[in-house]
């Protein structure tokens, strides 16, 4: 049970503005962009930023997000977070970036963990 790396979700309305302005604060490009249709949802990643665009009703949960951690194994998460008191907002479920699950901690901070349908292009943070 590993994390591989972590995000920092960043909401807008305009996602080809943000784009342009983490790419030049970051000097880092977008190696990763979707939409999740049936919500009309847009993400583009970039370094560790997760850009996140979409109708306010949709974002829901997401938009108390505080960060995403990418992990090797969801199950083993979902089993680990469920015992140490956290509360499932939402899922697990298929997202076109892997699977998804967002839950509560007994803190009352909101995270997301995400097990990537390919795990090589992430790495451990130190």
């Amino acid at each position: 049970m590993k994390v591989l790396s972590t995000s920092v979700p960043i909401f807008t309305r305009d996602i080809e503005a943000a784009i342009e302005r983490y790419e030049a604060l970051t000097r880092e490009a977008v190696r990763e962009r979707f939409e999740v249709t049936e919500q009309g949802i847009e993400i583009a990643i970039l370094g560790s930023l997760t850009i996140i665009a979409g109708p306010e009703k949709e974002i829901g949960a997401l938009r108390n997000l505080r960060a995403t951690f990418i992990v090797d194994s969801l199950a083993e998460y979902d089993a680990h977070l469920r015992s140490t008191g956290a509360t499932t907002l939402q899922g697990p479920r298929p997202t076109p970036a892997g699977t998804n699950l967002i839950v509560r901690d007994v803190e009352g901070v909101v995270f997301e963990f995400v097990e990537p349908h390919s795990k090589e292009s992430f790495h451990v943070d130190k």
